[in-house]
């Protein structure tokens, strides 16, 4: 996992991210350098922060969704959905970042859970796969 790999401050939060959609980047196939490289979105994030060996700490606070492009391809999340957030901690600013690649927002499922929770006990960091 990219995050685990950082030098940067992260905290692990299950739960969903609102925001407004129609702020996401559009791709432009045909002109992909008519496409913004990054577009910074406000929004609201809620859950459970992973605290210790459990998600348990609820969390509703504000963050900023970055939504990086790369030529033609963006990278997005669903406003509302379930997700494990890897959320980068910027001074007093929480970043969840969406890259055309994924890895910091994972679809929330049991497989994640399990995979996050080893990594973070100082087990194996297996790549989970990407919303």
């Amino acid at each position: 996992m990219q995050a685990a790999a950082s030098d940067s401050v992260y905290n692990i939060i299950a739960g969903e991210l609102r925001f407004d959609e129609t702020l996401l980047p559009q791709s432009h196939s045909e002109s992909p350098g008519d496409t913004s490289p990054l577009t910074r979105i406000p929004a609201q994030l809620s859950g459970k922060l992973l605290e210790g060996r459990y998600f348990s700490g609820r969390v509703n606070m504000p963050a900023v969704l970055e939504v990086e492009c790369l030529g033609p391809w963006c990278g997005g999340v669903e406003s509302g959905a379930g997700h494990v957030f890897f959320a980068e901690q910027r001074g007093s600013e929480l970043v969840i970042r969406a890259n055309a690649c994924g890895g910091f927002a994972f679809d929330d499922t049991s497989e994640v859970r399990r995979q996050v929770l080893e990594c973070h006990r100082g087990g194996a960091c297996e790549p989970a796969m990407p919303r």
